[in-house]
């Protein structure tokens, strides 16, 4: 290899002696040609906007400091010349303004008196003077012997750019001329160093190619530089040398690939659209139950289709998107017997279905196992009678609802499934989080909450809750039995346990628990507190005289007179027979007393109706006494209650404090 190529070069280097390199020769030409035209007129243009550049910044410099010339020699001028204004030395003041004149720039000087008039004149009448003539003007003062100064008139001083705009002209000239001569000295360089660098080295890398076209022989670039051409050049060289070496690895990819090829575990076919088989490996012949790939490729693939159907569907989609994926269909082995086929493939530009074939026959009894589960599944979730959700716990998005659900909530599957369990739980995030908590640490297995249905009532639910995995999703299952009645039946049984059946009242039990919790509570923050002892006065009179249904009204309008006196706070309950208790919180003796005198009179101001139609009264007697030190509630209960027997004792419809 390394022979022939050198050859080749000698054979190029002739070639590029003789006359056949003309047409390399036109190539490079044109490549300089089209350099010229590309960078002459970016370098012309270029220079020209420097020159125009440089010429506007040198005639704004130029004037400039032909103003600040005048300006300067109009204030000397006028320091000068005071005296002679002064004295009235007009001639001297002429030869002064004819010195002035002489100056090319100025076109005429002026001197005028205080009083504005002109007192001397030299240069260009008044008429000649342009619209493009400037003037500067400067006060002409006399110094005083005291210091001070005396305005004697003013010196005007016209003058024009037009000696400047000549000496600008000059001067742009020769720059642009120096700008032309430095650009055509860079065009030339950049000419030299572009034949250099490019052109040859180019030249001789086309050499090389046509050569290589020509001879059919790779043949290299006779070229070595460390710039970015020789870089290529070097780069065409090496992938000459590497071709051989790819030669060699595509003959051992090529092999390597046939293995591949012959040995995949999916079946690799190459039909025409008349069946005929082009190409086939050895997992096609075994799928197709054939005992060689020959004895394969000889029978026809139409007649491998259970049901011309499936045929017919797979090619009429492929006419149609010209590929296939993932298309199942029953194909028939030689022994008659049939397997589930996967294929995917495409067209190629002569129509021949390239693809592959994957037996899915196991996939496909398991995906059957699979679906009766799910169908299993589906309908014990479905039919069943507890009402069920599926609802993901990241957003609580209900998924899914069984019939019982929707004809428990009153919703459609659509509805519900478009709502969130949040919708349906009337219980703030406070009292959810409470309920899981409480049952966390009560280890139930669920909770109490409190759902609304459709039309707006709510109802008691115990709702059982699980996760539950759905491929790749993880979604909670809730099972949500309706409780109301329990919960009913419960809240009577606990009102019956702590309230009194006749007065409504707490009874003796849940009246001592309450006053025991709020000693303790009063205690812990040193707060006041009161204990009235309530007894009706002669209670047995009332139902021996008018029997005891007019004593169980009297009792029941007592309590509740109270009741409706007392604050919320404060607890209220019947202690047995005519006997009851108040425990007032965060009240003193004084407020205690004035409470108490005001239930007296609201007891006695309420009349009950008797059985034959008369009115009576009844009063009532008041102990009284406050929370003491290391008091328990026997002792304020047994306080108040001698309190009591001393308003018996005394009279009563009173109310003593002990």
């Amino acid at each position: 290899m390394t022979q022939s190529v050198h050859n080749t070069n000698k054979s190029t280097h002739s070639e590029r002696t003789g006359k056949t390199l003309n047409p390399r020769r036109r190539v490079q030409n044109s490549i300089n040609a089209k350099f010229l035209a590309i960078t002459l007129p970016l370098v012309i243009v270029t220079t020209l906007i420097l020159t125009i550049f440089f010429a506007y910044r040198a005639q704004k410099t130029m004037q400039k400091e032909l103003d600040l010339e005048i300006r300067a020699f109009a204030q000397s001028f006028g320091n000068t010349v005071d005296n002679l204004v002064w004295n009235y030395q007009i001639k001297e003041l002429n030869s002064a303004l004819i010195v002035v004149s002489s100056n090319p720039d100025i076109i005429r000087a002026e001197i005028f008196t205080q009083d504005g008039n002109l007192l001397l004149a030299d240069g260009v009448s008044p008429e000649l003077l342009g619209k493009d003539s400037l003037s500067v003007h400067q006060k002409i003062f006399h110094m005083q012997p005291a210091g001070s100064r005396f305005e004697l008139g003013e010196l005007v001083l016209h003058y024009s750019y037009a000696n400047t705009e000549k000496l600008f002209l000059q001067r742009t000239m020769a720059e642009g001329l120096r700008l032309l001569l430095v650009a055509a000295i860079i065009t030339i360089s950049a000419i030299f160093a572009y034949r250099r660098t490019i052109g040859i080295p180019l030249s001789r890398l086309l050499s090389a190619i046509q050569t290589t076209h020509e001879s059919g022989k790779w043949t290299m670039a006779d070229w070595d530089s460390s710039d970015e051409i020789g870089k290529v050049i070097s780069a065409h060289n090496s992938l000459i040398g590497d071709i051989a070496k790819k030669e060699k690895d595509l003959s051992e990819s090529e092999h390597k690939y046939r293995q591949l090829f012959d040995n995949a575990r999916a079946g690799i076919m190459s039909t025409r659209p008349d069946g005929t088989v082009l190409v086939a490996n050895q997992t096609s012949a075994d799928i197709l139950g054939f005992d060689s790939i020959e004895k394969l490729m000889a029978e026809n693939a139409t007649q491998f289709y259970a049901s011309s159907k499936d045929r017919q569907r797979l090619w009429g989609l492929l006419k149609k998107n010209r590929e296939v994926s993932n298309f199942r269909a029953r194909i028939k082995r030689k022994d008659g017997s049939n397997v589930w086929v996967e294929f995917s493939g495409k067209l190629d530009s002569d129509n021949c279905l390239n693809g592959i074939m994957v037996d899915i026959s196991k996939r496909m009894k398991a995906d059957q196992v699979l679906k009766e589960r799910d169908e299993l599944h589906r309908a014990f979730f479905d039919e069943n009678k507890a009402a069920m959700l599926l609802h993901d716990p990241k957003d609580s998005t209900i998924q899914f609802a069984n019939s019982a659900a929707c004809k428990y909530y009153g919703y459609n599957k659509h509805e519900l499934t478009s709502m969130s369990t949040s919708e349906l739980c009337r219980m703030s995030d406070e009292e959810i989080f409470a309920e899981m908590h409480q049952a966390s640490m009560k280890r139930q297995g669920y909770f109490n909450f409190i759902h609304a249905i459709k039309d707006g009532s709510l109802r008691d639910v115990e709702v059982y809750t699980g996760p539950i995995s759905l491929g790749n999703r993880q979604l909670h299952y809730s099972i949500i039995h309706d409780v109301t009645e329990k919960r009913r039946l419960e809240r009577k049984l606990e009102r019956m346990a702590t309230t009194d059946q006749l007065t409504g009242s707490l009874n003796r039990h849940a009246l001592f628990s309450l006053v025991k919790e709020e000693l303790v509570r009063t205690r812990r923050y040193g707060h006041p507190l009161a204990v009235l002892m309530f007894d009706l006065d002669h209670f047995k009179q009332v139902n021996d005289t008018y029997g005891h249904g007019v004593g169980d009204k009297a009792l029941r309008l007592f309590a509740l007179t109270c009741r409706a006196e007392l604050r919320d706070t404060d607890v209220f309950g019947r202690l047995g027979g005519e006997e009851f208790a108040a425990m007032l919180v965060e009240t003193n003796e004084e407020q205690a007393m004035a409470v108490a005198e005001r239930l007296l009179a609201a007891i006695s101001a309420k009349p009950i109706p008797t059985d034959e139609g008369t009115m009576i009264t009844i009063t009532a007697s008041i102990g009284v006494t406050m929370l003491r030190d290391n008091d328990t509630m026997e002792d304020m209960l047994r306080r108040a209650d001698r309190g009591l027997y001393n308003a018996k004792e005394t009279g009563r419809n009173k109310v003593i404090k002990t």
